[in-house]
This record gives structure tokens, sequence and C-alpha cells, in this order.
């Protein structure tokens, strides 16, 4: 009975030590196909052992089937009948060890689900403990992206990151990546007793939200519960951000904090098509594609393609015009899409002087049609920029790779690109398609897509103000402002190798050309008209009177009068000097764009 006794507490040592060792070591999904391994062995085991025992006792009956499954139960406790087993197998020494062995795994199985189950408890409360140390990172929402964006964040030990979410499918996921996740109703309904359990109180803590989930409409509706509870816990704005996948120019303005609205203390609302279409143009710009000679002129022309117009697709459009405009170069897209004509009818509306003014031709063809297959044949060897917006990955990977084998078949090896709502692949024959996401952290946590952007708009606020701050004071058409610039300066910047050394006067002249035509190519594709001279003339006998009134813009109507070529820009320029007897030149405006840029440039 002694040596019985010792052989539990030794098994139950070693199986106490070994749930330890595979608690700490193994991941989540590994632990649990251990505990599923031991706990499978130990009931067919115990089935054996213990029906055999009380078959060879107590006989064939129902006597002995109940008994059974008493002692297996008992198994998983820690009790034994070695005993009445010994006698059974007389003592054989193979049988003996092969009943300990079972009652093992049974050991191993009961002692795995304490530990994990205690472990859990622990490492919850440790890290909820933390939030008094740390930053709080709350993402509203468990969809896979959210997850893969909170592994991004996790890696940060100096935040902790809180998931929020109607059901807890996803526990175990943001258990191994660091996080904790609530779906209570403190959470969901954000009750003041949920800054509490964060630690958030007034002039102590900080905490930004992440609103990542699918619905636009569910992000705000969280944004405004969360902020409506931070001003009723008097918790200052500048301990508050906001990072939202919603509409930027309605639901971005409304949330950030001002002298008369109490908000986020940073707000930064993406339109998650608007920064597909930037992540490929950043990724892969167009500029990359063309050949330029030792001035900065550009040699080739921008010819592209784009299959799909939906929401992404015409996203896409409106970025390939304002960065496929170069000085040299003439601009093309041809679009293809099987319903166009019962899905563009708002984008014409609002666009209608960019396609007026572009040579932008439609299509309605599927990207697996005769017509856009027969399209790529014929231009292969001018084509530079081949995208795919059809909304589902299978079938834009399907026409991808149709439209590499007719370009391999004319000797011409260009990168297809296929956009998705929250991704980019890149696809090159003979080589592994690339993605890129719209979730990696580096986007939307750090701002690194925005850094020059800022730099530029700091540059034109006062080099002695706090950048950041006027970053989230700018309007909505300011920061677009900004990024347009940012997003195509850098890349033909990069692309040109423009260093103080090799711009000369010749170079500079270029491409302030070319800034001027990006420049006309984003207000175009922001629904912008050039202003007639009618128009001049009515706004100037304005400025007479009201001296606030710009002369060449009215934002208003969204009209501006510098929407014309370069050439023309003398004759505008002296026209308004002749009103406000200023000294405005156009030109050298453009000029000093660039000069600026690349003084930014080489400084971050």
């Amino acid at each position: 009975m002694i040596v019985a006794e010792s052989i539990v507490i030794i098994l139950l040592s070693t199986a106490l030590f070994l749930a330890l060792i595979v608690y700490l070591a193994l991941d989540q999904e590994n632990r649990d196909r251990w505990s599923s391994i031991a706990f499978t062995v130990a009931i067919v085991g115990g089935i054996l052992i213990y029906g055999c025992i009380n078959a060879y006792v107590v006989g064939g009956s129902m006597v002995a089937v109940l008994r059974t499954m008493i002692d297996i139960v008992r198994m998983f406790g820690g009790v034994n009948r070695v005993d009445d087993f010994s006698k059974l197998v007389d003592g054989n020494t193979g049988w003996i060890l092969l009943f300990w062995l079972i009652h093992f795994f049974a050991y191993y199985a009961m002692v795995s689900a304490v530990v994990t189950i205690l472990g859990k408890s622990a490492i919850n409360k440790l890290r909820r403990w933390l939030f008094r140390v740390r930053d709080i990172e709350l993402i509203y929402g468990t969809d896979d992206n959210a997850i893969a964006f909170g592994k991004k964040l996790a890696a940060n030990k100096k935040v902790s990151v809180v998931f929020v979410a109607d059901d807890s499918a996803k526990e175990n996921e943001i258990r191994k990546l660091g996080g904790v996740l609530y779906t209570d109703e403190i959470a969901t309904k954000v009750s003041p007793k949920f800054l509490k359990r964060l630690s958030v109180k007034k002039g102590s803590g900080s905490i930004r939200l992440n609103a990542l989930s699918e619905d636009a409409d569910a992000n705000i509706s969280y944004a405004r519960m969360l902020l409506k509870t931070l001003k009723d816990c008097d918790i200052k704005p500048s301990q508050t951000q906001l990072v939202m996948l919603g509409r930027e120019e309605s639901d971005g303005e409304v949330l950030f904090n001002t002298e008369k609205n109490y908000g986020y203390g940073a707000v930064k609302v993406f339109d998650r098509a608007e920064l597909v279409a930037r992540l490929l143009l950043q990724k892969y710009p167009i500029c990359n594609t063309i050949t330029f000679d030792e001035n900065c002129r550009a040699k080739e022309n921008a010819e592209c393609m784009l299959v799909g117009f939906g929401h992404v697709g015409q996203e896409i459009l409106r970025k390939i015009v304002a960065n496929g405009q170069f000085e040299g170069s003439s601009f093309h897209v041809m679009v293809f899409d099987s319903a166009i004509d019962e899905t563009n009818g708002l984008f014409k509306m609002r666009y209608q002087s960019m396609l007026d003014n572009y040579n932008i031709e439609f299509s309605p063809s599927d990207g697996r049609s005769i017509a856009a297959t027969s399209y790529v044949m014929q231009n292969a060897k001018t084509l530079k920029y081949i995208v795919i917006a059809v909304g589902d990955e299978k079938t834009g990977r399907e026409i991808a790779h149709g439209f590499q084998e007719i370009l391999r078949e004319n000797g011409v090896s260009m990168p297809i690109y296929q956009c998705l709502k929250d991704k980019v692949y890149a696809y090159r024959i003979g080589k592994e398609r690339k993605k890129s996401a719209i979730y990696d952290a580096e986007i939307l946590y750090t701002g690194t897509l925005d850094q020059l952007a800022m730099e530029i708009n700091h540059y034109y606020c006062g080099d002695d103000g706090d950048i950041k701050k006027q970053w989230t004071g700018c309007d909505y058409f300011s920061r677009m402002s900004c990024r347009a610039s940012a997003d195509y300066l850098q890349t033909l910047f990069r692309r040109l190798d423009i260093t103080e050394k090799n711009m000369d006067e010749e170079s500079l002249e270029n491409l302030a050309k070319s800034e001027h035509l990006r420049w006309c190519a984003f207000h175009y594709s922001m629904g912008y008209s050039s202003m007639s001279d009618e128009v001049k003339e009515k706004r100037a006998n304005m400025y007479l009177e009201d001296k606030k009134v710009r002369i060449l813009k009215d934002t208003a109507n969204k009209l501006h009068a510098c929407l014309i070529p370069w050439e023309d820009l003398d004759a505008l320029s002296d026209f308004e000097n002749r009103y406000t007897g200023k000294n405005v030149d156009y030109k050298q405006s453009d000029r000093d764009n660039i000069i600026t840029v690349k003084k930014i440039l080489s400084k971050i």
C-alpha cells in the first residue's frame, strides 16, 4: 500500500511538473492538443482496465458497468485499484507498468486543466494590474484584421492591448498575443466602470481607441459612446486618441476636440478604400514605371489600365490621376467593368471635371472578356501600370495570371497589382505574390504614411508650432492636399535620386511643371473645376468690397482659377496682383514647393 501511495505521489508530481512546462513552453493550441491526447488515452485505458477488474471481481452485470464508470472518475482524482489489478494479472510487471501509465495520463489531464485555469486567472490579473502603469490600446472589434493589428501593437511592451467585442470567440487568440478581452455590457456600452477598470481617470492614464470593425457605423457609434463617458468622467482630451475606419470628411471633424466641442485629443479617421489606394500608390508609384532624362523630364507616357470600378476601384482611379502626371508625359487610363454603367453614376456627377480634363476611357466589359484581353495584347509594349480591383480575390488572381501570360508572350515582364478592401497584392512572373495590408500598425498606429504630409503642413503653418497639433487641427481638405503632395513628391524624388547637388535650374523647372500638373490633377480628383473669366472678374470685384475674399478660389463651389496650363500662370498672377497689390507668382510657388519638400526630405 505504501509503495502504491508513493507511486501515486511521484506520478502526480511528474504530471504537475510536465503540465507547468507545457503551459509555459507551448501556445494555447498545442497545450489543448496535449491535454486532449492525455484525456483520450486515460478514458480508453480506464475503460479497459477497470472494465476487466470489475468483470473479474463483480462479474458480468450492470453493477460492473456502474462501478467501472465510478472508477474512471475516481482515477482522475488520484484514486486507484492497483491491488485488484495486480491480482487480475498475477503481478505481471508489464501489465502493472501499463496500469500506472494510464493513470499518469489521467493525472496529467487533471493537473493540466487546473494549471490552465489558474494560469489564465493569474495572467489576467497581472495584465489588469499593468493597466495602472501602461497606456491603453483599446481595440473595438475582433475580426482577423483587428487581431493582426493587435499583435503589432502588443509588440510595444509599454502598452496594454484591450479588445472589446460582443462574444468571446477569439479569447484564446487574444490571450496568446498578450491582450485582454471584455465582452460584458460594462465594456460594450462603455459605462464609467469600464474606465475605472482600465485605470483611466482625470489626469492619469492614456487611452487610444482603435475602432477597426468592418461596420463603419458601429465604429462611430462606439467612438461616440466612449467619448460621452470620457466627458462625463472629466477625462482630459489630451489623454485620448482615436484611430478609426470610417468616413474621414464627416466623422473625423465632429470627433476632434476644439474650443467649442469636446472630443478626442488626436483623431485619425481613414476611409478604407482611400487608404488602400494610397497604400498602392506609395508602395508601387507610377513614376517607377517611367524613364526620365537627366533633367527630370519624362521620356515615356503613363499608360494605365484599371479592372473593376466599385468603391475601391473609384478611389484608385482618382489616385492614379493625381499621381500619374509628369512633365513630358501624356496620361491615359482604360477602365474595364462589366457593370460600369450601373455603378458610376454618382462618381461621374462628382468628378465630371476630372473626366473631362483627362484621357479616361470606360469599357463595360469584364476583366476576363475578349475586350480586356485584346486590349492587353495590343498595348503590351506601352502599358505601364495595371491594377485589378474586382472585389473578389480569386477572380482577381485569375485575371492577373491571365494578363501575365499575355504580357510574357509579348516579351514584357511587369508587375500587376490586385487591390482588395484592406490589402494590396503584387504579382510578378516567377515570384511569390507580395502582400501589403492597411492594418499594418506602422500605417495606422505610428502615422508613417503621413509623416511627410505632416512635415509639409508644419512648414506652411509655421515652424514654431507643434507639428502634431497643427496636423490634427487641419481640416479635411488640407490634410488630403498635404498627403497628395507628399505621396507624389517623395516617390518622384526617390525615383530621380534628387539631391542638393544634382537639381540644376532646368531640373527644378521641370519638377515645378510636374508639381503643377500634380496639383491640378489632385484638385480635379477632389471634384474641383476651373474658374471661368466671368467668375474671376466677379470675385475680384467682391475682393474690393471685402479683403477676406479669395479671388481665385471658391471653396463652396469647388472652383479654382489656377487649374490652367503652366504657360498661363504668369497672366493669372498679374491678374490677381492688379487687384490685391501683392506680388504673387504662381510659377514660383510651384518651384518653392519643390525646394521646400526637398529640404524636408533631407531632414527626415
